[in-house]
């Protein structure tokens, strides 16, 4: 089985302009239907499941090289190989906005552009160097414990902390259900690799130009972590979003659609 059949890629629209739309852990490639749809009337749309989430093909996972965000990121280069797209604009939203990053930084040419969407580095503050990463070491120890305790009732609590907009109930309960497919294990180590990691030293070497959205109110990235990975990329520009909450393509994906748009059409950054 080949890496686009294995992770359910699908492809949309056929116009000449490529984007490629990367949901993030715990969610599935449905989160972008509404944005997807709409570019794809004149463009061609690429999403597809990471390893252990929605249709993926439950073998791609592995316990080992799925420890580390740069696990994901190998199977993100398999999949454009396997397309041979190179210059498409990535979209890639939390942690796969990182390993979009990892891609680019290793292979500059692999897209034109990136839009990371309430990306980071990492998020465990570094008090020795100032950094402000959301989180102590102390909370993420809590965190994994409580998903290895009892993930389903960690999952119940942490979906609606994170979708915020209390007012739409609809998100958080969404979100809990596609969390609820992975199996515990699953959960752990994907987990653990997305908030336990650190590739601040990788930034530099991305030279794509880059637009950082970041919803103003993020309980998973403060905006603080934005702004460092702003300046830590060489050639990035932070637009900051009146959303609240980690999902703001869910939330109000007219506006990120926008956003992508004026990337798209050679705005800045």
């Amino acid at each position: 089985m080949r890496a686009g059949e294995r992770h359910a890629t699908r492809v949309r629209g056929h116009g000449e302009r490529v984007y490629v739309l990367a949901h993030g852990l715990g969610g599935t490639q449905r989160q972008w239907d509404p944005i997807a749809e709409a570019l794809a009337d004149d463009h061609t749309v690429v999403t597809f499941d990471l390893a252990g989430s929605g249709d993926c093909d439950p073998t791609v996972f592995d316990a080992r090289r799925h420890s580390s965000i740069l696990g994901f990121a190998d199977d993100l280069a398999a999949i454009m190989a396997e397309l041979d797209l190179r210059g498409a604009t990535y979209v890639g939203h939390s942690m796969s906005g990182t390993a979009g990053a990892l891609v680019a930084a290793v292979d500059p040419g692999q897209f034109s552009q990136l839009v990371l969407i309430c990306a980071s580095p990492r998020y465990v503050d570094d008090p020795s160097t100032g950094y402000v990463g959301g989180f102590t070491e102390a909370a993420i120890d809590g965190l994994l414990d409580a998903i290895d305790s009892d993930y389903a009732l960690w999952s119940t609590g942490f979906a609606p902390h994170v979708m915020k907009n209390s007012d739409r109930q609809e998100l958080a309960l969404e979100f809990t259900r596609t969390l609820q497919e992975y199996s515990p294990e699953v959960a752990y180590t994907v987990m653990k690799a997305a908030f336990t990691s650190d590739f601040r030293s990788h930034m530099s070497r991305v030279t794509t130009p880059a637009l950082l959205l970041q919803s103003h109110d993020d309980p998973a990235v403060p905006l603080a972590t934005a702004r460092w990975l702003e300046q830590a990329l060489p050639n990035a520009e932070l637009r900051e979003l009146p959303q609240v909450g980690h999902f703001p393509h869910v939330v109000d994906p007219q506006t990120v659609l926008d956003a992508i748009r004026t990337v798209g059409a050679g705005g800045t950054p």
